[in-house]
């Protein structure tokens, strides 16, 4: 340490400006990119079926395509996404269009046979669809009318007739237990 502090290098008198190394770096093609993902099958227990419940989560990032390319993002590069009832509805509603049903007529319908029927006995699953089509079940997000009352319909496939198939029936069943 002390040979080093009294020989001059270069003509630099204090050594830690005098020495300076380049950032290395590597360049991959443009718009490469690298993720991992994770996904997790909950089978779910219904006889003479194989259906199962998957979550599928991915992460991806963009790798520097210039070789001397350090950008950070101070900010958030993605803005976050909210994911509310209205949306869930929206996709729902969508979806059921796409199959050729009336889609509002069959939300409703879902929103009031699940405020009827307990789906205790599915285990998470019925948990989430609970929580998902059960408007009160949390804090007001300025549902439409139409939603709010569906929760409190007592007669649902008088009320929702449009929708010709219970979307209930796609994922469960009824058992009557005396």
């Amino acid at each position: 340490m002390c040979f080093m502090k009294s020989t001059r290098v270069s003509g630099v008198k204090n050594i830690t400006r005098g020495v300076s190394r380049h950032m290395r770096s590597i360049g991959f093609p443009e718009s490469s990119n690298t993720g991992i993902f994770f996904a997790l099958g909950i089978p779910i227990d219904i006889p003479d079926k194989s259906v199962s419940l998957s979550f599928y989560f991915e992460a991806n990032y963009g790798l520097p395509y210039q070789w001397n390319s350090s950008y950070f993002y101070e900010e958030s590069y993605f803005a976050k996404r909210s994911l509310s009832r209205q949306l869930i509805y929206r996709v729902f509603t969508s979806k059921m269009e796409s199959l050729g049903y009336p889609g509002l007529d069959c939300l409703l319908r879902i929103i009031c046979d699940i405020a009827r029927y307990s789906l205790r006995e599915n285990g998470v699953f019925g948990d989430i669809l609970q929580i998902i089509f059960t408007p009160s079940m949390s804090r007001s997000e300025n549902l439409p009318n139409e939603i709010t009352e569906a929760e409190q319909e007592q007669h649902c496939d008088q009320r929702y007739k449009r929708c010709s198939v219970n979307p209930l029936d796609l994922v469960s069943h009824y058992i009557n237990i005396d």
